[in-house]
């Protein structure tokens, strides 16, 4: 065992099976297309689904609706 002043000779186990970037710039800069592909996604996604709200509510408005002939005969 060595003193405990003393600089160790030994080079520092990498306990990583790999290394996937050594930059952090780099590493940021690749982090960041994920990112903005999700908000990109996400924004067009919430614009597909209103849209969709929108014509599912004019399905539904009486204005499209047909005019139906009421029945003299029926009883309610």
């Amino acid at each position: 065992m060595q003193p405990f002043r003393e600089k160790s000779t030994q080079k520092p186990v990498n306990n990583l099976p790999f290394t996937l970037v050594n930059n952090p710039q780099l590493g940021l800069a690749l982090a960041t297309i994920p990112c903005l592909t999700l908000l990109i996604l996400g924004r067009t996604l919430t614009y597909w689904l209103v849209q969709f709200g929108m014509a599912s509510e004019e399905i539904f408005r009486g204005i499209q609706l047909p005019v139906l002939d009421p029945d003299p005969h029926r009883i309610l």
